[in-house]
């Protein structure tokens, strides 16, 4: 049996004003079937672009991918046929038909018979706990009842892979536990269908995940179990500091402290100065930290961890092992 999605040397390259951009560089991965696999990286690691290439969407620079074996740019219609794609930012629902006549007027456009789309389309509302709101209008919905009719809607072709980009963003932590565990015991565990999710969230991702893929700089750095990635970094953290004041040698200065791994200018102009610091977590070496910061005259605007300490984390371990 082939691997659900299998991905070989692909990359992307987009025009920008600045200049051509590389979105993906020479990524490679295989997901088998029935597997729950994520991907975790900061804003413009690639990710949507990704989805983008392996749901038919747009066109590879170069390289290949599959899903369950079918090409997706020279047999495009059959890997179509095979998957569901839920983006976070969906708009395409039309406000004055009710959630039922969306999925009838979505299930239409999928070639799906009357009674086949009637049958799946009261399976997937109560599946999703909106049999009552069915006869609302889309437009009165709340974020949480729109994002799982968006993902109720791509499940009524029964695909077998199914694409999720941040499902759970904008939902309040009660809708968006709920859902989680919809994808998880019903879609993986008893459906047996493959899933690519990709999300910012480590406690989601760690909740739901077999595999996770770090994508950066549209590179895969590291594909493993969450509880392999996480105990990788999980001697060090990553702390964002912002300050006022140029303070020439600083950074420098940072580095060679006891408990700090690696310092990363972010940003350096007139006034401003933003470094990524890598620190042990034990000893704490933020009294030293402050005294340097103090010694240059620098005011602290900001301070404090990285949504993607992870990905830092994982990139300077790439770094030592080069």
């Amino acid at each position: 049996m082939p691997p659900a999605i299998s991905i070989a040397h692909l990359s992307h390259t987009f025009s920008s004003p600045r200049g051509p951009v590389d979105a993906l560089r020479d990524v490679n991965l295989e997901v088998e079937p029935g597997e729950f696999f994520g991907l975790f990286g900061p804003n413009g690691a690639g990710k949507t672009t990704l989805i983008r290439i392996l749901t038919t969407l747009i066109l590879p620079t170069s390289g290949s991918a599959a899903i369950h074996g079918h090409d997706v740019v020279r047999q495009a219609g059959a890997a179509r046929a095979l998957i569901g794609l839920v983006f976070s930012n969906e708009n395409s629902f039309y406000g004055r038909l009710t959630g039922r006549q969306n999925l009838e007027f979505f299930a239409a456009l999928q070639n799906l018979s009357q009674a086949d789309a009637r049958r799946q389309i009261e399976s997937l509302l109560e599946l999703f706990d909106l049999t009552a709101a069915g006869g609302v209008p889309f437009q009165y919905y709340s974020t949480g009842m729109r994002q799982k009719l968006n993902v109720a809607r791509a499940l009524l072709h029964s695909p077998a892979v199914l694409f999720l980009d941040e499902p759970t963003k904008g939902m309040d932590v009660l809708t968006a536990e709920t859902l989680r565990r919809l994808l998880r015991e019903e879609l993986v565990e008893r459906q047996h269908k493959t899933v690519l999710l990709t999300t910012h969230d480590l406690e989601e991702m760690e909740a739901l995940c077999e595999r996770v893929g770090i994508l950066d700089e549209g590179r895969v750095r590291r594909v493993g179990t969450p509880a392999e990635l996480i105990r990788e970094a999980s001697a060090s953290v990553v702390y964002r500091l912002e300050l006022a004041g140029e303070a020439n040698g600083l950074a420098d200065e940072l580095a060679l402290l006891a408990g700090v791994k690696s310092v990363v200018v972010v940003t350096r102009s007139a006034g401003t100065l933003v470094l990524d610091l890598v620190l042990q977590d034990e000893p704490a070496p933020e009294a030293a930290v402050w005294q340097s910061v103090l010694a240059h005259g620098a005011r602290v605007k900001r301070y404090g961890p990285k949504d993607d300490g992870l990905v830092t984390v994982l990139k300077q371990s790439l770094a030592e092992d080069a």
